[in-house]
């Protein structure tokens, strides 16, 4: 989604699917059942899609609801209650046929009617979601956000498994960004216990797993949904308990408490050593950017002289090296290899502390007025693997920082507020396509929580973004895209990192698993163990 995440050992379960097969007295037919112990690095505070922001909050949201359409797990965009769908030759008109026989969780018939609702509660001023750029486009969704009308015409459903969305004008990725937790579908008859928010503490979806149990900061216990309208869970159980500390994490790998295990830096090699975890090791290709945001309002990063510094000071590969065992790639841009806009021709920035002595002292900064600046970050051990030795470097060049760890929760708050002057952060996509990695991270609207952290703002980019979304033909979109990440760099919004794979432990009874770069398009439908 496009959301705020947090750096890579905070995503433990790319919510993985689960699915325990074992076979019966005849070993023919599969038995369904069993329980899958998985765990988050940090409590999904808010499992509203239409208000949630990070990875775990969108990873359990995709066990519990559906979407219209979705990404399934060769990275194609398929039907989800949609069963088919037309569009109009001007791109404006959307026609959703919708699946029928589907109920939600508590017995509810799914309708157009859900559609409509969901739909109209995520641009409803009072719900306050931070992702109502997913429905910008729609006809009447301004007027609905602005609250000078109380309902959006561009939605409406000639009957009740048809809906129908009209949009201001053709936006390419319109399809793409229905796929997002923040377009899941909630249940139009709970709309009194969707409003006093107790419905999201167990929250009623039409997805393949029910929530059935939650101790927060401890457990979530999801549960087979047995009239789920798509492919059946294969696992009786997931339970995903509540596990910030990486090393806890290990120790209960360890102990045989849990069935995967997200590796870190540290432990990689010596777990890819071992001969019992042989065959075990997976390095997921993810949809990624990890970065230093650095808020361009304020001072000293509101010098650009001061950004291209920093950058120039960052020995990527070297990083890499130090911390990955040189798995990953250096961030020239924002966009990763193999999305649409990334251009291989973007080199980014060089190693050269020359060049960034010469632009600090340009900035006023030197031996004597050395450049400090505090650091924001998560309090994990994989954080505090990339800042320490951040720090240790900008430190070799005359550059104090200090690291100013915090809990996940109260992280966001104070990026989003603008309080933190520098934040380590990552950025997963919500699908395969470049606008997701150029329009919510450097769009002015998009300040805060919508994405844009640094507070970066410069018109021309801004308009740029907005006519990109109006490129229905993909080879010009990926040029249109690749000229606005080239603009972007050479304004340094961040320090850019590097693109790297998310590497998953599986335990021993784990015999099969398809494991997705798109953490929020999981629904848990694709793992076998041997029980």
């Amino acid at each position: 989604m496009k959301r705020l995440v947090v750096p890579t050992a905070a995503i433990v379960l790319i919510l993985l699917v689960v699915g325990i097969w074992s076979n019966q007295a005849a070993g023919t037919s599969p038995r369904y059942g069993g329980t899958f112990r998985g765990y988050l690095t940090s409590e999904p505070a808010n499992l509203d899609p239409a208000r949630g922001v990070d990875v775990n909050e969108g990873s359990v949201q995709a066990k519990l609801f559906d979407g219209l359409v979705r990404y399934d797990e060769k990275m194609q965009l398929v039907g989800n209650l949609a069963e088919r769908w037309e569009i109009s030759t001007d791109g404006k008109l959307y026609t959703f046929r919708l699946r029928q026989g589907v109920r939600f969780h508590d017995g509810q018939p799914f309708t157009a009617k859900d559609v409509i609702y969901s739909f109209d509660r995520l641009l409803d001023p009072k719900t306050a979601s931070p992702r109502t750029w997913v429905l910008e486009k729609v006809r009447g969704a301004k007027e609905r956000l602005d609250g000078t009308a109380s309902t959006v015409v561009g939605l409406s459903c000639p009957d009740a498994y048809t809906v129908c969305i009209e949009l201001i004008e053709p936006y390419a990725p319109f399809l793409c960004l229905l796929s997002m937790p923040a377009a899941f579908i909630l249940p139009s008859g709970a709309a009194d216990r969707i409003a006093r928010k107790e419905f999201f503490e167990k929250p009623i979806g039409t997805g393949p797993f029910k929530a059935v149990a939650r101790e927060r900061d401890s457990y979530i216990r999801l549960e087979a949904n047995p009239s789920y309208h798509g492919p059946a869970p294969q696992v009786g159980v997931i339970e995903l308990r509540i596990i910030p500390e990486s090393l806890k994490a290990e120790m209960e790998f360890e102990s045989g408490n849990l069935d995967i295990l997200q590796l870190n830096p540290s432990n990689y090699e010596r777990f890819a050593a071992r001969p019992d975890c042989a065959g075990r090791i997976h390095d997921v290709p993810a949809m990624n950017v990890f970065y230093i945001g650095l808020n361009n309002q304020t001072a000293p990063f509101n010098d650009v002289r001061v950004r291209r510094a920093l950058n120039h000071l960052i020995d990527r590969q070297a990083m890499l090296k130090a911390v990955f065992q040189g798995r990953g790639v250096p961030a020239a841009g924002s966009i990763p290899p193999g999305i649409l806009g990334h251009s291989p021709d973007l080199r980014g920035y060089a190693y050269d502390p020359a060049k960034a002595r010469q632009l600090l002292a340009e900035a006023g900064f030197g031996p004597g007025k050395p450049l400090k600046f505090d650091l924001y970050q998560k309090s994990s051990q994989s954080a505090f693997e990339v800042t320490r030795l951040l720090q240790g470097e900008l430190k070799k060049h005359g550059v104090q920082v200090t690291l100013k760890p915090m809990e996940w929760s109260a992280l966001k708050d104070a990026i989003n507020r603008g309080e933190a002057p520098a934040f380590y952060l990552s950025w997963f996509g919500d699908y395969p396509d470049g606008e997701n990695f150029l329009y919510p991270l450097f769009h002015s609207k998009n300040w805060g929580a919508g994405g844009n952290r640094a507070q970066y703002k410069n018109p021309a980019v801004d308009a740029m973004l907005t006519e990109a979304l109006r490129i229905q033909d993909p080879d010009k979109r990926a040029q249109a895209y690749a000229a606005i990440n080239r603009l972007v760099v050479e304004e340094a919004p961040w320090i850019y990192l590097w693109h790297t794979p998310e590497t998953y432990l599986l335990g021993p009874a784990v015999k099969e698993m398809v494991f997705s770069p798109l953490f929020a398009f999981d629904k848990g439908l694709t793992i076998r163990t041997v029980q």
